[in-house]
């Protein structure tokens, strides 16, 4: 279903899931209408819009005091100057059959697009993802952020540990190489890929497979492997799970996974084909490329250590540390995760 709003704002607003995203949006097209720049130092100050709840406190505090007068003005300006993007719900038959559905946020056919990628076992639901789409569709990027099916047609919610998973890691890749192909056939700029925990991961792999021509870098926020610290990966589960697979056992078990604690339900194949994602497979995904790679990671992220930086660092990839920030980059920190972002962005040359 297609749906339109006129000016980057209202259509970056109708999708939020909060308050202080919505005023960064605002605070964004202002500065873009007036300054002609962004300071998102000059939004965190300003905003306090987690301490709030309600867009008209979000709004007072943006203008930080000033008048109604100026406040309209300002937002006024905002409307007139965003550029305007178009908002559709997609829905596509991979050549299995099953249905696979996306949000486009379609800004213009020359412009550079952004494909981003969500984390384990989640939707593009959530909230890190929606952040970004608003923002960088606002900035004038087109994007688009797939729901991969995880083995389910129309999937719209996240799936549990418990759930019974027949994808494979394998399948996930296909699923992505397939919306770089249809966002490249309705665009013809640049295309950088963006994702977050594992799907950043999973992005890596993707480039080791060898990348459409027309990507241009990946930008990995909290960029991970599996069996990071808090994560059990058993030795035994994995070798009873290859003793099986060789004896062509089709059987579901129950395995530790990621954040899933005994109880990930697969069958051997599909368990290991994640399994296998562990660190120094992920490095060697990442080492396999020559396209620019970046990491941006949160300070306080209990999940890895400062051994992990280096490493991805060994192989080629740009590492940004924001310090204080956790794994979600929740809080305020979410505005310094959407200006290294764009500073990404402008490093990889892939600019509106």
């Amino acid at each position: 279903m297609m749906r339109a709003w006129c000016g980057g704002f209202f259509a970056a607003c109708q999708t939020r899931v909060d308050a202080s995203s919505c005023a960064v949006v605002f605070w964004r097209h202002a500065q873009v209408a007036i300054l002609g720049r962004i300071d998102y130092s000059r939004a965190r100050a300003g905003c306090h819009a987690t301490r709030l709840t309600g867009f008209r406190g979000v709004i007072f505090n943006i203008v930080g005091g000033r008048g109604m007068k100026q406040m309209m003005v300002g937002l006024l300006f905002a409307l007139l100057m965003s550029a305007p993007c178009v908002a559709a719900e997609i829905t596509e038959t991979l050549p299995g059959g099953m249905k696979v559905t996306a949000d486009y946020r379609a800004v213009a056919e020359g412009a550079p697009s952004v494909v981003v990628l969500h984390g384990f076992l989640v939707t593009r639901s959530f909230p890190i993802v929606q952040t970004l789409l608003a923002e960088l569709s606002a900035g004038g990027y087109n994007v688009l952020a797939p729901t991969l099916s995880l083995g389910m047609s129309y999937r719209r919610s996240g799936l549990a540990c418990d759930a019974v998973h027949t994808h494979t890691h394998e399948d996930d890749l296909a699923e992505a190489a397939f919306w770089v192909g249809w966002l490249a056939r309705r665009t013809s700029g640049p295309i950088v890929l963006v994702g977050h925990s594992f799907g950043s991961a999973q992005w890596l792999g993707y480039l080791a497979q060898g990348p459409h021509p027309r990507v241009a870098g990946l930008i990995g926020m909290s960029m991970s492997y599996v069996g990071a610290s808090g994560e059990r990966l058993d030795p035994r589960e994995i070798e009873l799970a290859e003793r099986r697979l060789g004896e062509g056992d089709l059987s579901l078990g129950r395995y530790h996974l990621i954040y899933c604690h005994g109880n990930y339900t697969s069958t051997p194949r599909g368990y290991l084909s994640y399994a296998r994602a562990q660190r120094n497979e992920v490095l060697t995904w990442a080492r396999a490329s020559s396209l620019p790679r970046v990491a941006i990671m949160g300070g306080d992220d209990q999940r890895f250590g400062a051994d992990w930086v280096q490493d991805m660092q060994r192989v080629g990839v740009q590492v940004q540390v924001i310090s204080g920030a956790s794994h979600f980059f929740d809080g305020t920190f979410e505005f310094d995760l959407l200006d290294a972002v764009n500073r990404a962005l402008i490093d990889m040359k892939v600019v509106p």
